[in-house]
């Protein structure tokens, strides 16, 4: 008789395999790893509204189609998006209650040289959807009522989104 021992399989030496084996698939998918967590490459499309109320006529007359639209993160600029086409415009309006108890509209006076306007208008945004919030460019918040100052390269101004769609 020989004094070998068999050498049985138990629960340590599974739980060893099953590690190694993880380790190796990990190694495999480090890149499928990375991509999951970076911002840019789950980035989509979508279709932000948004109205302006009582502004410059001259503000508004700059907003044609293919304006880019920014807003501040302290001192880093980030692109909200660029207008699908110029914003729509009627002339300012406010509606106020009378002594009876009526609604009144009340239109701003237009002079030749500026006046004030609503609009509203379409951006063409890139963004990320999560748990209902939505990050355009994956930095920053915005949400449906939100009002935020954007700037063009030739104006500032505030907004308030009406809308938040994801594109088809």
């Amino acid at each position: 008789m020989t004094n070998e021992k068999i050498r049985r399989f138990n629960v340590l030496d599974a739980v060893l395999i099953l590690f190694v084996l993880l380790v190796v698939i990990g190694v495999w998918q480090r890149t499928n790893l990375q991509k999951l967590f970076t911002t840019e490459e789950l980035l989509e499309s979508y279709t932000v509204t948004f109205e302006m109320k009582k502004a410059r006529s001259t503000t508004v007359e700059l907003l044609q189609k293919d304006t880019m639209l920014y807003m501040m993160n302290g001192e880093e600029r980030v692109s909200l998006g660029v207008l699908t086409r110029p914003v729509a415009a009627t002339a300012a309006t406010v509606y106020l209650q009378a002594k009876d108890g009526q609604t009144v509209k009340a239109v701003y006076p237009q002079d030749a040289n500026e006046y004030l306007l609503d609009a509203s208008g379409v951006l063409q945004c890139e963004g990320v959807e999560n748990g209902g919030s939505f990050l355009v460019g994956g930095k920053m918040y915005l949400a449906v009522n939100q009002v935020i100052l954007v700037r063009s390269e030739t104006a500032d101004f505030e907004i308030r989104i009406t809308g938040i769609e994801k594109q088809g």
